[in-house]
């Protein structure tokens, strides 16, 4: 208010000052003119000039009176309106439409970071696919060299060791990288309340290729493939892979065409199979079920490089089936997990025979401490040869086309030890033995053929695994094999094998 009146005064001190100027200036000028007289003139001019003076001034009063008179007024309108919106409560719908404001924009910047990460995660793994889902490839190249000291039926990956003929050399030194293997995981849309994904993988252990100077390389064969139906406790599975009664397996990247121990007390042979598996059967415990049914394929290598033909089970016209029922006991910081599990099958033969098949398994995992850890399998059956046990039989024959389903036992057991988070040791060693109060007297004692005379299978083993990155592992490993017959001495091979991996 004071600011304002100062401002007028001196615009109408400015003023004064002007038409006085131009006054004087102009009393200057009309002096040259003839007057009656000057000091009439003078006067007279300056009275003139003294009533505009005042009119004006008068003017500029009224309309500074009038300003302070409608700044008084705004000033009144507004503290009415404060008053009304603190009585109303209408100034917090402000404060608080604010902080919502800033919520939902600190929540868009969260999110955007979020997509920002999984943006730049596709673009790191993104494979495009025909149904637009997810899709990752994973796998292992896998060089591997071995040096056995005796004849064995498959030098890259032996098995069983064969007896020395005439005056054929000893041993061997093979190097290859058949044991690789390429996957692919995608994961697809709901069904039923529950997710769906599937994967498959494939290595190149099916068979040596022909053409020249390709003895080590090796054909493309699948591995194991699942398609999944998953909801929070249950799933439903069509797969190609290990029998459900036999989960566990030994840890060698010396032995991954087929899996450590194999025919030697391990039941691994990839079958088709549909899993049904429940983990929700008693409420706050760790019980769960597995059941399946499954295609038994025939016992050890197949007879031809033909066209398939059916197994004794598949001549049967029905399954196989299996199903297992777990455990997990926590003790401290640690849980031990022990399964069981059951197999059955039926098998036709030729003459109208019929045979049953069946196991009894069970499996163990126990963790004494965080860098020790014990874990195997146990399994008695007959006729259990297309799971990878029985010395590669079924049965045994007898003259007069009579056959016998052959009894078998076997198992492993395998120690870990992780040194360092890089580094472990394993020592394993498992057994397949066929009984032999069914094999002494059978027409299998003048088989020619190591796998059709085997009697009884085990092998041991030691490795160190180092892996310096998540993505790159070396390993170096011991394996002794001994092999006996129906009748005569046994066979046996020491092994001595380096791996190098790089997973992706």
């Amino acid at each position: 208010m004071n600011r304002e009146g100062s401002r007028h005064s001196r615009s109408i001190i400015l003023a004064l000052t002007v038409l006085l100027g131009a006054g004087i200036g102009e009393a200057q000028q009309n002096n040259t003119l003839p007057a009656p007289t000057p000091v009439e003139s003078y006067a007279g001019q300056m009275e003139q000039r003294m009533d505009h003076l005042m009119n004006a001034l008068d003017s500029m009063r009224d309309q500074l009176n009038q300003s302070q008179r409608e700044m008084e007024l705004m000033r009144t309108e507004l503290q009415e309106l404060r008053t009304q919106l603190a009585q109303s409560g209408t100034a917090e719908e402000p404060t608080q439409a604010a902080s919502a404001l800033q919520s939902s924009v600190r929540q868009l910047r969260e999110d955007t970071d979020v997509l920002q990460a999984e943006v730049k995660q596709h673009d790191q793994t993104k494979l495009e696919s025909l149904s637009k889902y997810p899709v990752r490839i994973s796998g292992m190249l896998l060089f591997t060299s071995l040096l056995n000291s005796s004849n064995v039926d498959n030098i890259d990956l032996p098995i069983i060791a064969t007896p020395q003929y005439g005056n054929q050399p000893q041993g061997s030194l093979s190097a290859t990288a058949r044991q690789t293997i390429l996957g692919l995981e995608a994961a697809g849309p709901f069904l039923w309340g529950a997710r769906s994904s599937a994967d498959i993988s494939v290595d190149f252990f099916g068979g040596i290729a022909y053409a020249d100077y390709t003895t080590s390389a090796g054909l493309l064969r699948m591995r194991t493939a699942h398609a999944n139906l998953d909801w929070s406790h249950r799933s439903l599975i069509a797969a190609f892979d290990r029998p459900l009664i036999s989960p566990l397996q030994p840890t060698s990247f010396l032995s991954v065409g087929e899996p450590a121990l194999a025919w030697s007390g391990n039941l691994w042979t990839w079958t088709p199979q549909l899993q049904f598996k429940d983990s929700s059967l008693l409420s706050n415990s760790k019980l769960g079920i597995e059941a399946g049914l499954m295609d038994v394929p025939a016992p050890g290598p197949p007879v031809s490089h033909g066209l398939r033909q059916p197994s004794p089970s598949e001549q049967s016209h029905q399954p196989g089936y299996e199903t297992r029922i777990s455990s997990s006991i926590p003790i401290g910081d640690h849980s031990i997990e022990v399964g069981a599990g059951g197999y059955y099958s039926r098998q036709s033969y030729a003459f109208g025979h019929h045979l049953d098949a069946w196991a009894g398994t069970a499996d163990w995992r126990i963790p004494f401490t965080q860098r020790l850890e014990f874990s195997g399998e146990f399994y008695r059956g007959r006729s259990v040869g297309g799971l990878g046990g029985g010395a590669f039989k079924d049965y045994v024959p007898y003259g007069d086309d009579a056959i016998r389903g052959l009894n078998a036992e076997g198992g492993w057991g395998q120690v870990k030890f992780k040194m360092t988070r890089s580094l472990e040791a394993n020592f394993a060693i498992g057994e397949d033995n066929a009984y032999a109060i069914d094999l002494r007297g059978s027409d299998l004692e003048t088989e020619e053929s190591e796998y059709l005379n085997l009697a009884r299978n085990r092998t041991g083993l030691a490795n160190i695994i180092y892996r310096p990155k998540t993505y790159l592992l070396f390993s170096a490993e011991y394996r002794n094999i001994h092999s006996w017959p129906i009748n005569g001495g046994g066979n046996s091979n020491q092994s001595l094998g380096l791996a190098a991996g790089y997973l992706f």
